[in-house]
């Protein structure tokens, strides 16, 4: 209950305090590209497979943060944390956390629906120039993402968000 009242407090201010960074990069001149999502279906992981292969072949750097929410989960390739990497105030314990929310990515793709608190805390935190994220409410979501995606079909998202952020110019 603390954990999640200062993972809150903390997303906030991070949201206020980051406000002024946020500049979009062209697609084609963006090098450094980040992906970060819970990994809590097998989906996901496939997901950001495909996502990478996709940005890969355009010469795009790639670094993916998973959250493993759920430890039943087959562990993946990606560097990965969960609940023991966090602190009792929502501090990381692990500094590869910090190091991927303090670089400074072109993009930032969050592959969650509804980014838990975890996730939007890592996301307000970033230091990214555009956070890009699929949801169905824009209004909820609005001071997270500078990119929205809407999709009414699941099996093309990964294919949605990429034309779209492939067309910003």
């Amino acid at each position: 209950m603390i954990l999640g009242q200062a993972l809150s407090y903390k997303t906030k201010r991070f949201l206020k305090q980051n406000h002024d960074i946020r500049t979009s990069v062209p697609y084609d001149k963006a090098r450094h590209i980040g992906i970060i999502f819970s990994n809590d279906t097998p989906d996901k992981s496939k997901s950001a497979e495909q996502l990478k292969a996709l940005l890969q072949a355009d010469g795009k750097q790639i670094k993916i943060l998973a959250y493993d929410r759920n430890v039943q989960v087959q562990h993946l390739p990606f560097e990965s944390f969960s609940n023991k990497d966090l602190g009792f105030w929502g501090n990381f314990n692990k500094q590869s956390i910090d190091k991927f929310s303090n670089t400074t990515f072109d993009f930032l793709f969050c592959l969650d629906k509804i980014p838990g608190k975890i996730i939007k805390n890592l996301l307000a935190k970033s230091k990214a120039k555009c956070r890009v994220g699929i949801c169905d409410d824009f209004e909820a979501y609005q001071n997270t993402f500078e990119l929205i995606v809407q999709t009414a079909n699941d099996t093309n998202v990964i294919d949605s968000v990429y034309s779209y952020t492939k067309k910003i110019r």
